[in-house]
Protein backbone atom coordinates (compact mmCIF):
# COMPACT_ATOMS: atom_id res chain seq x y z
CA UNK A 1 0.00 0.00 0.00
CA UNK A 2 2.91 2.72 0.92
CA UNK A 3 4.49 1.66 -2.54
CA UNK A 4 1.40 2.31 -4.29
CA UNK A 5 0.71 5.86 -2.81
CA UNK A 6 4.65 6.96 -3.61
CA UNK A 7 4.21 5.85 -7.19
CA UNK A 8 1.25 7.91 -7.47
CA UNK A 9 3.26 10.80 -5.61
CA UNK A 10 5.89 10.56 -7.85
CA UNK A 11 3.27 10.69 -11.44
CA UNK A 12 1.96 14.15 -9.70
CA UNK A 13 5.33 15.24 -9.47
CA UNK A 14 5.89 14.69 -12.92
CA UNK A 15 2.80 15.87 -14.31
CA UNK A 16 2.64 19.17 -12.42
CA UNK A 17 5.44 20.53 -14.80
CA UNK A 18 3.56 19.71 -17.78
CA UNK A 19 0.67 21.19 -16.97
CA UNK A 20 2.83 24.38 -16.05
CA UNK A 21 4.32 24.75 -19.56
CA UNK A 22 1.17 25.22 -21.65
CA UNK A 23 -0.49 27.45 -19.28
CA UNK A 24 2.57 29.39 -19.19
CA UNK A 25 2.59 29.24 -23.20
CA UNK A 26 -0.81 30.71 -23.37
CA UNK A 27 -0.19 33.65 -20.74
CA UNK A 28 2.47 35.06 -23.20
CA UNK A 29 4.51 38.19 -21.73
CA UNK A 30 2.50 41.56 -21.76
CA UNK A 31 2.54 43.98 -24.38
CA UNK A 32 4.89 46.97 -23.53
CA UNK A 33 2.94 49.78 -22.10
CA UNK A 34 3.30 51.59 -25.45
CA UNK A 35 1.94 48.95 -27.43
CA UNK A 36 -1.26 49.49 -24.99
CA UNK A 37 -1.01 53.33 -25.36
CA UNK A 38 -1.50 52.64 -29.16
CA UNK A 39 -4.48 50.13 -29.08
CA UNK A 40 -6.27 52.96 -27.01
CA UNK A 41 -5.91 55.86 -29.59
CA UNK A 42 -7.82 54.01 -32.67
CA UNK A 43 -6.55 57.15 -34.63
CA UNK A 44 -3.25 57.15 -34.48
CA UNK A 45 -3.34 53.05 -36.06
CA UNK A 46 -1.38 52.85 -39.37
CA UNK A 47 -3.03 51.76 -42.15
CA UNK A 48 -2.70 50.11 -45.64
CA UNK A 49 1.34 49.34 -46.33
CA UNK A 50 2.26 50.83 -42.63
CA UNK A 51 -0.37 48.37 -40.85
CA UNK A 52 1.06 45.76 -42.60
CA UNK A 53 4.84 46.87 -41.57
CA UNK A 54 3.59 47.39 -37.79
CA UNK A 55 2.16 43.96 -37.87
CA UNK A 56 5.33 41.93 -38.80
CA UNK A 57 6.99 42.43 -35.71
CA UNK A 58 4.14 40.72 -34.02
CA UNK A 59 5.21 37.07 -35.10
CA UNK A 60 8.75 37.54 -33.54
CA UNK A 61 9.39 35.30 -30.36
CA UNK A 62 9.44 38.35 -27.59
CA UNK A 63 11.11 37.92 -24.27
CA UNK A 64 9.73 37.44 -21.13
CA UNK A 65 8.14 39.30 -18.60
CA UNK A 66 10.93 39.08 -15.86
CA UNK A 67 13.59 39.72 -18.55
CA UNK A 68 16.17 42.63 -18.06
CA UNK A 69 14.92 45.39 -19.97
CA UNK A 70 17.25 46.61 -23.10
CA UNK A 71 19.86 49.24 -22.46
CA UNK A 72 18.98 51.65 -25.40
CA UNK A 73 14.87 51.71 -25.78
CA UNK A 74 14.02 53.38 -29.22
CA UNK A 75 10.63 53.43 -29.03
CA UNK A 76 10.54 57.20 -28.21
CA UNK A 77 11.96 59.78 -29.53
CA UNK A 78 14.66 61.83 -27.89
CA UNK A 79 15.23 64.82 -29.53
CA UNK A 80 12.86 67.03 -32.00
CA UNK A 81 14.87 69.06 -33.87
CA UNK A 82 13.99 72.85 -35.16
CA UNK A 83 12.38 71.50 -38.64
CA UNK A 84 10.01 69.43 -37.34
CA UNK A 85 11.49 65.75 -37.69
CA UNK A 86 12.64 63.69 -34.73
CA UNK A 87 15.92 61.52 -33.72
CA UNK A 88 14.96 57.89 -32.81
CA UNK A 89 18.11 56.71 -30.90
CA UNK A 90 21.24 58.38 -29.11
CA UNK A 91 23.46 57.64 -32.21
CA UNK A 92 20.77 60.10 -34.14
CA UNK A 93 21.32 62.46 -32.00
CA UNK A 94 25.28 63.19 -31.93
CA UNK A 95 25.89 62.05 -28.51
CA UNK A 96 27.58 59.89 -26.26
CA UNK A 97 26.17 56.52 -25.49
CA UNK A 98 26.80 57.04 -21.83
CA UNK A 99 24.96 60.50 -21.51
CA UNK A 100 21.34 59.88 -20.65
CA UNK A 101 18.63 61.71 -18.68
CA UNK A 102 17.55 61.64 -15.20
CA UNK A 103 14.01 62.55 -15.12
CA UNK A 104 11.00 64.72 -16.85
CA UNK A 105 12.44 67.82 -15.96
CA UNK A 106 15.72 66.71 -18.20
CA UNK A 107 16.08 67.87 -21.75
CA UNK A 108 18.68 67.59 -24.66
CA UNK A 109 17.38 70.56 -26.99
CA UNK A 110 17.53 73.75 -25.92
CA UNK A 111 16.03 76.65 -27.87
CA UNK A 112 17.20 80.27 -28.18
CA UNK A 113 13.66 81.48 -27.51
CA UNK A 114 13.19 79.36 -24.66
CA UNK A 115 16.69 80.52 -22.84
CA UNK A 116 15.48 83.52 -20.42
CA UNK A 117 12.82 80.99 -18.88
CA UNK A 118 14.87 78.58 -18.10
CA UNK A 119 17.21 80.60 -16.35
CA UNK A 120 15.02 82.50 -14.32
CA UNK A 121 13.30 79.01 -13.77
CA UNK A 122 15.88 76.80 -13.20
CA UNK A 123 18.90 78.61 -12.25
CA UNK A 124 20.04 78.61 -8.62
CA UNK A 125 21.19 82.42 -8.80
CA UNK A 126 18.16 83.78 -10.53
CA UNK A 127 15.78 82.01 -8.20
CA UNK A 128 17.61 83.53 -5.00
CA UNK A 129 17.55 86.63 -7.13
CA UNK A 130 14.05 86.47 -7.36
CA UNK A 131 13.27 85.13 -3.53
CA UNK A 132 15.21 88.19 -2.30
CA UNK A 133 12.91 90.45 -4.72
CA UNK A 134 9.57 88.88 -3.61
CA UNK A 135 10.76 89.71 0.28
CA UNK A 136 11.04 93.49 -0.90
CA UNK A 137 7.60 93.14 -2.43
CA UNK A 138 6.37 91.63 0.67
CA UNK A 139 7.01 94.10 2.89
CA UNK A 140 4.32 96.50 4.45
CA UNK A 141 4.85 99.74 5.28
CA UNK A 142 1.94 100.51 6.90
CA UNK A 143 2.39 97.68 9.52
CA UNK A 144 5.86 98.43 10.01
CA UNK A 145 5.36 102.21 11.13
CA UNK A 146 2.54 100.79 13.36
CA UNK A 147 4.74 97.85 14.84
CA UNK A 148 7.59 100.67 15.16
CA UNK A 149 5.39 103.45 16.90
CA UNK A 150 4.27 100.20 19.02
CA UNK A 151 7.85 98.87 19.85
CA UNK A 152 8.64 102.42 21.14
CA UNK A 153 5.76 103.29 23.47
CA UNK A 154 6.59 100.11 25.14
CA UNK A 155 10.23 101.56 25.13
CA UNK A 156 8.79 104.79 27.01
CA UNK A 157 6.73 102.98 29.32
CA UNK A 158 9.48 100.71 30.35
CA UNK A 159 11.66 103.49 31.13
CA UNK A 160 9.47 105.42 33.45
CA UNK A 161 8.32 102.28 35.43
CA UNK A 162 12.33 101.28 36.07
CA UNK A 163 12.84 105.08 36.09
CA UNK A 164 10.35 105.19 39.08
CA UNK A 165 11.51 102.14 40.97
CA UNK A 166 12.95 103.11 44.40
CA UNK A 167 16.42 102.74 45.17
CA UNK A 168 18.96 102.96 48.40
CA UNK A 169 21.14 105.82 48.39
CA UNK A 170 23.76 103.36 49.45
CA UNK A 171 23.10 100.94 46.91
CA UNK A 172 25.50 101.23 44.37
CA UNK A 173 25.60 98.28 42.55
CA UNK A 174 21.32 98.89 42.04
CA UNK A 175 22.03 102.23 41.19
CA UNK A 176 24.44 101.48 38.24
CA UNK A 177 21.96 98.08 36.95
CA UNK A 178 19.01 100.90 36.73
CA UNK A 179 21.19 103.02 34.66
CA UNK A 180 22.57 100.72 32.56
CA UNK A 181 19.09 99.32 31.86
CA UNK A 182 17.29 102.90 31.22
CA UNK A 183 20.48 103.62 28.69
CA UNK A 184 19.84 100.89 26.65
CA UNK A 185 16.08 101.14 26.84
CA UNK A 186 16.94 104.92 25.56
CA UNK A 187 19.51 103.74 22.83
CA UNK A 188 17.27 101.15 21.84
CA UNK A 189 14.31 103.95 21.93
CA UNK A 190 16.34 106.44 19.70
CA UNK A 191 17.09 103.76 16.88
CA UNK A 192 13.56 103.10 17.02
CA UNK A 193 12.52 106.35 16.36
CA UNK A 194 15.59 106.82 13.67
CA UNK A 195 13.69 104.23 11.90
CA UNK A 196 10.23 105.62 11.99
CA UNK A 197 11.71 108.92 10.55
CA UNK A 198 13.26 107.67 7.43
CA UNK A 199 9.76 105.77 6.86
CA UNK A 200 8.05 109.16 7.32
CA UNK A 201 10.19 110.57 5.36
CA UNK A 202 10.33 108.02 2.49
CA UNK A 203 13.80 107.01 2.89
CA UNK A 204 13.41 103.54 3.84
CA UNK A 205 11.01 102.80 0.97
CA UNK A 206 13.39 104.75 -1.64
CA UNK A 207 16.42 102.42 -0.57
CA UNK A 208 13.86 99.33 -0.68
CA UNK A 209 13.62 100.48 -4.36
CA UNK A 210 17.19 100.27 -4.44
CA UNK A 211 17.82 97.38 -3.53
CA UNK A 212 15.20 95.50 -5.90
CA UNK A 213 16.50 97.56 -8.94
CA UNK A 214 19.77 95.87 -7.99
CA UNK A 215 18.53 92.34 -7.27
CA UNK A 216 17.03 92.64 -10.90
CA UNK A 217 19.83 94.10 -12.78
CA UNK A 218 21.49 90.75 -11.24
CA UNK A 219 18.49 88.98 -12.76
CA UNK A 220 19.31 90.39 -16.04
CA UNK A 221 22.80 90.18 -15.70
CA UNK A 222 22.36 86.47 -15.05
CA UNK A 223 20.47 85.82 -18.43
CA UNK A 224 22.83 88.05 -20.32
CA UNK A 225 25.91 85.41 -19.06
CA UNK A 226 23.21 82.64 -20.27
CA UNK A 227 23.23 84.42 -23.54
CA UNK A 228 26.73 84.86 -23.89
CA UNK A 229 27.19 81.33 -23.28
CA UNK A 230 25.18 80.15 -25.83
CA UNK A 231 26.62 82.05 -28.47
CA UNK A 232 29.81 80.96 -27.60
CA UNK A 233 28.86 77.38 -27.53
CA UNK A 234 27.63 77.39 -31.11
CA UNK A 235 31.54 79.18 -31.93
CA UNK A 236 32.92 75.96 -30.51
CA UNK A 237 30.34 74.03 -32.43
CA UNK A 238 31.15 75.81 -35.68
CA UNK A 239 34.95 75.65 -34.66
CA UNK A 240 34.90 72.21 -34.23
CA UNK A 241 33.50 71.19 -37.68
CA UNK A 242 36.10 72.97 -39.15
CA UNK A 243 39.07 71.24 -37.39
CA UNK A 244 37.23 68.04 -38.65
CA UNK A 245 37.17 68.88 -42.16
CA UNK A 246 40.87 70.29 -41.92
CA UNK A 247 41.94 66.88 -40.32
CA UNK A 248 39.57 65.29 -43.30
CA UNK A 249 41.69 67.57 -45.84
CA UNK A 250 45.24 66.73 -43.87
CA UNK A 251 44.63 63.02 -44.27
CA UNK A 252 43.97 63.24 -47.73
CA UNK A 253 47.60 64.83 -48.23
CA UNK A 254 48.86 62.06 -45.77
CA UNK A 255 47.67 59.60 -47.99
CA UNK A 256 48.90 61.25 -51.15
CA UNK A 257 52.47 62.00 -49.41
CA UNK A 258 52.91 58.49 -48.15
CA UNK A 259 52.17 57.38 -51.98
CA UNK A 260 54.67 60.03 -52.66
CA UNK A 261 57.32 58.57 -50.82
CA UNK A 262 56.91 55.70 -51.76
CA UNK A 263 57.66 56.75 -55.35
CA UNK A 264 60.73 58.52 -54.23
CA UNK A 265 59.26 62.35 -54.90
CA UNK A 266 59.57 63.48 -51.01
CA UNK A 267 61.46 62.81 -48.45
CA UNK A 268 60.65 61.07 -44.99
CA UNK A 269 61.08 64.69 -43.06
CA UNK A 270 58.51 65.89 -45.34
CA UNK A 271 56.20 62.87 -44.87
CA UNK A 272 57.15 62.75 -40.81
CA UNK A 273 56.57 67.11 -41.11
CA UNK A 274 53.06 66.29 -42.31
CA UNK A 275 52.61 63.32 -39.70
CA UNK A 276 53.49 66.06 -36.62
CA UNK A 277 51.08 68.42 -38.01
CA UNK A 278 48.12 65.60 -38.29
CA UNK A 279 48.83 65.03 -34.14
CA UNK A 280 48.79 68.42 -33.51
CA UNK A 281 45.42 69.29 -35.05
CA UNK A 282 44.21 66.16 -33.50
CA UNK A 283 45.25 67.44 -30.06
CA UNK A 284 43.25 70.25 -30.61
CA UNK A 285 40.78 68.93 -31.49
CA UNK A 286 40.19 66.94 -28.32
CA UNK A 287 41.11 70.19 -26.35
CA UNK A 288 38.13 72.27 -28.40
CA UNK A 289 35.90 68.94 -27.45
CA UNK A 290 36.94 69.66 -23.44
CA UNK A 291 36.29 73.04 -23.62
CA UNK A 292 32.63 72.51 -25.48
CA UNK A 293 31.68 69.84 -22.66
CA UNK A 294 32.52 71.94 -20.27
CA UNK A 295 30.29 75.03 -21.98
CA UNK A 296 27.72 72.77 -21.68
CA UNK A 297 27.62 71.72 -18.37
CA UNK A 298 27.80 75.76 -17.38
CA UNK A 299 24.87 76.02 -19.59
CA UNK A 300 23.04 73.04 -17.51
CA UNK A 301 24.00 74.64 -15.25
CA UNK A 302 22.52 78.39 -15.63
CA UNK A 303 19.60 76.41 -17.07
CA UNK A 304 18.45 73.74 -14.26
CA UNK A 305 19.07 70.72 -16.37
CA UNK A 306 21.19 67.35 -14.93
CA UNK A 307 25.04 68.20 -15.27
CA UNK A 308 25.86 65.43 -18.01
CA UNK A 309 27.18 67.46 -20.36
CA UNK A 310 24.42 66.34 -22.90
CA UNK A 311 22.95 69.34 -25.03
CA UNK A 312 21.78 70.43 -28.33
CA UNK A 313 21.59 73.91 -29.22
CA UNK A 314 18.87 75.41 -31.27
CA UNK A 315 19.85 77.46 -33.75
CA UNK A 316 19.62 80.99 -33.72
CA UNK A 317 16.37 82.79 -34.64
CA UNK A 318 16.28 84.98 -38.21
CA UNK A 319 16.94 88.67 -37.54
CA UNK A 320 14.37 90.83 -39.14
CA UNK A 321 15.36 93.63 -41.04
CA UNK A 322 12.64 95.56 -39.52
CA UNK A 323 14.38 95.42 -36.61
CA UNK A 324 17.29 97.18 -37.60
CA UNK A 325 15.29 99.48 -39.82
CA UNK A 326 13.93 100.55 -36.35
CA UNK A 327 17.14 101.42 -34.51
CA UNK A 328 17.39 105.23 -33.67
CA UNK A 329 20.30 106.27 -31.72
CA UNK A 330 19.33 109.53 -29.62
CA UNK A 331 15.87 108.12 -28.29
CA UNK A 332 17.66 104.49 -28.02
CA UNK A 333 20.04 105.90 -25.80
CA UNK A 334 17.93 108.19 -23.42
CA UNK A 335 15.63 105.29 -22.67
CA UNK A 336 18.82 103.30 -22.11
CA UNK A 337 19.86 105.88 -19.56
CA UNK A 338 16.94 105.77 -17.76
CA UNK A 339 17.18 102.44 -17.19
CA UNK A 340 20.48 101.66 -16.58
CA UNK A 341 21.36 100.65 -13.17
CA UNK A 342 25.07 101.78 -13.22
CA UNK A 343 23.92 105.61 -13.84
CA UNK A 344 20.95 105.21 -11.18
CA UNK A 345 23.68 103.52 -8.68
CA UNK A 346 26.24 106.29 -9.36
CA UNK A 347 23.68 108.88 -9.42
CA UNK A 348 22.41 108.14 -6.13
CA UNK A 349 26.01 108.40 -4.96
CA UNK A 350 26.31 111.58 -5.99
CA UNK A 351 22.81 112.80 -4.17
CA UNK A 352 23.97 111.14 -1.02
CA UNK A 353 27.82 113.09 -1.49
CA UNK A 354 25.81 116.07 -2.15
CA UNK A 355 23.19 115.89 1.18
CA UNK A 356 26.33 114.81 3.21
CA UNK A 357 28.09 118.27 1.74
CA UNK A 358 24.93 120.50 2.85
CA UNK A 359 24.61 118.91 6.20
CA UNK A 360 28.07 119.60 6.97
CA UNK A 361 27.77 122.98 5.92
CA UNK A 362 25.24 123.91 8.12
CA UNK A 363 26.85 122.13 10.84
CA UNK A 364 30.62 123.77 10.70
CA UNK A 365 32.05 127.36 9.28
CA UNK A 366 32.76 127.65 6.19
CA UNK A 367 36.93 127.44 6.20
CA UNK A 368 37.06 123.79 8.29
CA UNK A 369 38.41 121.27 7.10
CA UNK A 370 35.17 119.27 7.38
CA UNK A 371 33.63 120.82 5.02
CA UNK A 372 36.78 120.98 2.65
CA UNK A 373 36.48 117.30 3.21
CA UNK A 374 32.87 116.91 2.59
CA UNK A 375 33.14 118.86 -0.70
CA UNK A 376 36.04 116.88 -2.19
CA UNK A 377 34.11 113.91 -1.52
CA UNK A 378 30.73 115.25 -3.33
CA UNK A 379 33.03 116.26 -6.30
CA UNK A 380 34.66 112.92 -5.90
CA UNK A 381 30.89 111.38 -6.20
CA UNK A 382 29.95 114.01 -9.28
CA UNK A 383 33.34 113.14 -11.59
CA UNK A 384 32.56 108.96 -11.09
CA UNK A 385 29.26 109.86 -11.94
CA UNK A 386 30.01 111.66 -15.26
CA UNK A 387 32.64 108.92 -16.04
CA UNK A 388 29.79 106.44 -15.66
CA UNK A 389 27.80 108.22 -18.01
CA UNK A 390 30.38 108.62 -20.20
CA UNK A 391 31.59 104.56 -20.48
CA UNK A 392 27.83 103.79 -21.13
CA UNK A 393 27.78 106.23 -24.08
CA UNK A 394 30.72 105.16 -25.81
CA UNK A 395 29.88 101.57 -25.21
CA UNK A 396 26.28 102.21 -25.96
CA UNK A 397 27.63 103.92 -29.40
CA UNK A 398 29.95 101.00 -29.92
CA UNK A 399 26.77 98.90 -29.78
CA UNK A 400 24.87 100.82 -32.41
CA UNK A 401 27.96 100.73 -34.59
CA UNK A 402 27.92 97.12 -34.39
CA UNK A 403 25.14 96.27 -35.79
CA UNK A 404 25.23 98.65 -38.93
CA UNK A 405 29.25 97.39 -39.24
CA UNK A 406 28.13 93.20 -38.78
CA UNK A 407 25.29 93.84 -41.13
CA UNK A 408 27.87 95.15 -44.08
CA UNK A 409 30.14 91.94 -43.35
CA UNK A 410 27.21 89.80 -43.80
CA UNK A 411 26.20 91.12 -46.94
CA UNK A 412 29.97 90.69 -48.20
CA UNK A 413 30.23 86.50 -46.80
CA UNK A 414 27.03 86.05 -48.54
CA UNK A 415 28.40 87.80 -52.04
CA UNK A 416 31.43 85.84 -51.41
CA UNK A 417 29.19 82.59 -50.89
CA UNK A 418 27.58 82.79 -54.16
CA UNK A 419 30.88 83.12 -56.10
CA UNK A 420 31.95 80.03 -54.40
CA UNK A 421 28.87 78.00 -54.86
CA UNK A 422 29.09 79.04 -58.73
CA UNK A 423 32.61 77.94 -58.32
CA UNK A 424 31.76 74.79 -56.92
CA UNK A 425 29.19 73.86 -59.84
CA UNK A 426 32.14 74.60 -62.41
CA UNK A 427 34.75 72.37 -60.33
CA UNK A 428 31.47 69.54 -60.60
CA UNK A 429 31.41 69.52 -64.25
CA UNK A 430 35.15 69.33 -64.64
CA UNK A 431 35.38 66.70 -62.29
CA UNK A 432 32.41 64.55 -64.26
CA UNK A 433 34.66 65.50 -67.69
CA UNK A 434 37.76 63.63 -66.04
CA UNK A 435 39.33 67.31 -66.21
CA UNK A 436 40.01 67.76 -62.10
CA UNK A 437 41.17 64.82 -59.62
CA UNK A 438 38.59 63.66 -56.86
CA UNK A 439 40.80 65.58 -54.61
CA UNK A 440 40.76 68.94 -55.97
CA UNK A 441 36.50 68.35 -56.06
CA UNK A 442 37.02 67.84 -52.02
CA UNK A 443 39.61 70.81 -51.86
CA UNK A 444 36.62 73.06 -53.89
CA UNK A 445 34.14 71.38 -51.27
CA UNK A 446 35.66 72.61 -48.24
CA UNK A 447 36.19 75.68 -49.65
CA UNK A 448 32.37 75.89 -50.02
CA UNK A 449 31.56 75.36 -46.71
CA UNK A 450 34.41 77.59 -45.25
CA UNK A 451 32.41 80.23 -47.29
CA UNK A 452 28.86 78.71 -45.99
CA UNK A 453 30.83 79.01 -42.19
CA UNK A 454 31.64 82.33 -42.92
CA UNK A 455 28.16 83.76 -43.87
CA UNK A 456 26.86 81.78 -40.27
CA UNK A 457 29.44 83.24 -38.73
CA UNK A 458 28.37 87.29 -39.36
CA UNK A 459 25.27 86.17 -39.18
CA UNK A 460 25.39 84.96 -35.52
CA UNK A 461 28.42 88.28 -34.85
CA UNK A 462 24.76 90.43 -36.27
CA UNK A 463 22.51 88.64 -34.39
CA UNK A 464 24.93 89.37 -31.18
CA UNK A 465 25.79 92.65 -31.50
CA UNK A 466 21.40 93.12 -31.95
CA UNK A 467 21.07 91.90 -28.73
CA UNK A 468 23.93 93.86 -26.74
CA UNK A 469 22.00 96.84 -28.06
CA UNK A 470 18.23 95.31 -27.73
CA UNK A 471 19.65 94.78 -23.40
CA UNK A 472 20.82 98.50 -23.26
CA UNK A 473 17.75 99.69 -25.09
CA UNK A 474 14.74 97.53 -22.86
CA UNK A 475 17.29 97.13 -19.64
CA UNK A 476 19.80 99.48 -19.17
CA UNK A 477 21.96 96.45 -19.08
CA UNK A 478 25.43 97.49 -20.78
CA UNK A 479 29.30 96.64 -20.11
CA UNK A 480 32.23 97.03 -21.80
CA UNK A 481 32.98 93.20 -22.13
CA UNK A 482 29.27 93.53 -24.33
CA UNK A 483 30.29 96.34 -26.96
CA UNK A 484 32.90 94.23 -28.08
CA UNK A 485 31.04 91.56 -29.23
Amino acid sequence: MRKHWIALLLALALALPLCAIPALAQMGPEPPPQAKTEETRPEMAPSGEAAQEAEAPAAEPEEAPDALPPSKPSTSPIVTRPDGTQESTAKDSGMDDELVFTGEDDFRYLAFEDLRDRVLEGSLTARMLQESIASIDAMDYTDMYKSLNAQMSSLEAAQKMYAQIPVAEDDYMGKAMQGFIISNLASSYASLSANVSELASGKLQKDSAAARRQLKNAQDLTVVGAESLYFAILELEQTKGTLQRNLAALDRSLQEMELRYELGQVSALTLEQVRNGRATLQSNLSTLEMNLRRCKLQMQSMTGASLNGSLILGPLPALEQGLIDCMDYKPDLREAKDRSYDLFAAKKKLDEAGDSYDDTRESYAQNTYNVRSARHTYEAALYEYKMAEQTFEMNFRGAFDSVKDYQQVLNSAQTSLAFQESTYASMELKYRQGNISHNALLDAEDQLTEAKDAVETARRNLFTAYRTYYWAVNYGVMSSGQSGT
